[in-house]
């Protein structure tokens, strides 16, 4: 599903490299736990696979990112964002109602509208978050607005979720809430990598790597 070959990126050619000669494989259905200290580079590594490096982020990057066999190092981050999608470390919202936030990516897939409001409705159940459906985002709390950042990547579906720090800023309620997701979006068959520096995650990983 997803395969770097030789990768090697340093933001500055001062730097040493945060990666050098770096392989990667992650296959349809599996859940990767990467860890490490803070600046180690987990957060690198999530934004070369869908493209913000070197698109939005520059730096020297070598060799290449696959998906599905395909080389998506031409691919613009709207051709990629559909099969391969970030939940940020610190979310940031678009639009100034929730439910307003979770209809633009199914809205511009172009899907029916019973489609879009079916994902919305699952996603709403599925996170409990009944009670901010219709609240103004810009009032929402630093974890509220974290869920609706992901509640977001849940109605685009993509076959691919990098999820950075997703237990920054939540209770353990909802950690467990989560947990249960992801191990539902791995039977769907999706591929989903978790960068952590606390050991929220390690019990549903089928891989664990070290940075």
């Amino acid at each position: 599903m997803i395969r770097l070959d030789n990768v090697s990126f340093r933001y500055h050619q001062s730097q040493i490299w945060l990666f050098e000669s770096f392989d990667f494989e992650a296959a349809s259905g599996e859940i990767i736990l990467i860890r490490g200290k803070s600046g180690c580079g987990k957060t690198t590594l999530l934004n070369i696979i869908c493209g913000v490096i070197p698109k939005m982020i520059k730096g020297e990057l070598d060799g290449q990112v696959y998906f599905e066999d395909s080389d998506i190092g031409g691919w613009t981050l709207p051709q990629t964002a559909p099969h391969i999608s970030m939940l940020m470390q610190n979310p940031i919202l678009f639009f100034p109602i929730v439910e307003h936030e979770l209809a633009f990516a199914p809205e511009n897939l172009n899907l029916p509208p019973i489609e879009i409001k079916n994902r919305i409705d699952k996603v709403i159940t599925d996170l409990a978050l009944h009670d901010i459906r219709y609240q103004e985002t810009a009032n929402l709390s630093y974890g509220q607005k974290k869920l609706v950042n992901l509640a977001a990547l849940l109605t685009l579906s993509p076959e691919v979720y990098l999820l950075d720090e997703p237990s920054a800023g939540l209770s353990d309620q909802y950690l467990t809430l989560i947990e249960s997701i992801i191990k539902n979006l791995a039977k769907e068959g999706k591929t989903v990598l978790i960068t952590d520096h606390e050991e929220h995650f390690q019990s549903v990983a089928h891989k664990v790597i070290d940075l």
